[in-house]
């Protein structure tokens, strides 16, 4: 098989809903955020998903992930493992990196991970470990995260099957400009002022009743 065919084959594997790492169980706080109305409308989901991917947790991780090309992958982990803004968003961030360490596992040989990686950790150095180009596969890396959320908010809030359709037709371009500029940040350039979203981490362990983990 033609190596990049491969590679974009293995990509498509990873980032699609269907990889079991069982993303469709959280929901990154975005259910505490509905459930107390700071979310009713599509453009309230948004603006909500497009404010994490460009300033908030989506970009901290974005800028990891492309990091994991250029530094130690160690000292990754444990910068992402400190920068999750609650209980939850560290749970969460664990469990999916975990999963997608041992699902990853029966496609490539896999030997550094361990059971507290970060999930855009496990992912970057799986994509880079088969050679794929770092902005390639961050771009498909900040779309399954946009994806998530907007399955969350048709869920929930709810919107319907178009109007998700439309939500992520709409952050198209935020998430293609976000992966660009990642790709040449350095550490000097992460930092989260989504404030909110990171109160609905912490305010989610205790909201009742609920339907995902975080």
């Amino acid at each position: 098989m033609d190596i990049e065919a491969s590679q974009l084959l293995l990509l498509l594997n990873w980032m699609s809903p269907a990889f079991p790492i069982g993303n469709f169980a959280y929901s990154h706080g975005l259910e505490w955020a509905i459930a107390k109305g700071h979310i009713t409308t599509q453009g309230d989901v948004e603006s909500w998903i497009g404010n994490l991917i460009t300033s908030g947790s989506g970009w901290n991780d974005a800028v990891l992930f492309a990091l994991v090309w250029k530094e130690d992958s160690h000292e990754l982990n444990e910068l992402a493992l400190a920068l999750a803004a609650s209980a939850e968003r560290y749970l969460e961030s664990t469990q999916l990196g975990r999963s997608f360490a041992i699902a990853a596992a029966s496609f490539i040989q896999i030997d550094r991970f361990t059971d507290e990686i970060a999930y855009p950790i496990a992912a970057a150095l799986a994509c880079r470990d088969v050679g794929m180009n770092p902005e390639t596969a961050l771009l498909a890396y900040l779309q399954s995260f946009a994806s998530a959320l907007v399955s969350v908010a048709v869920r929930l809030v709810p919107l319907g099957q178009t109007a998700g359709l439309t939500t992520l037709k709409n952050l198209m371009p935020i998430i293609a400009t976000t992966a660009t500029r990642a790709s040449s940040a350095t550490r000097d350039d992460l930092g989260s002022t989504t404030l909110l979203a990171d109160v609905a981490s912490m305010k989610h362990e205790t909201l009742q009743p609920r339907i995902f983990r975080t």
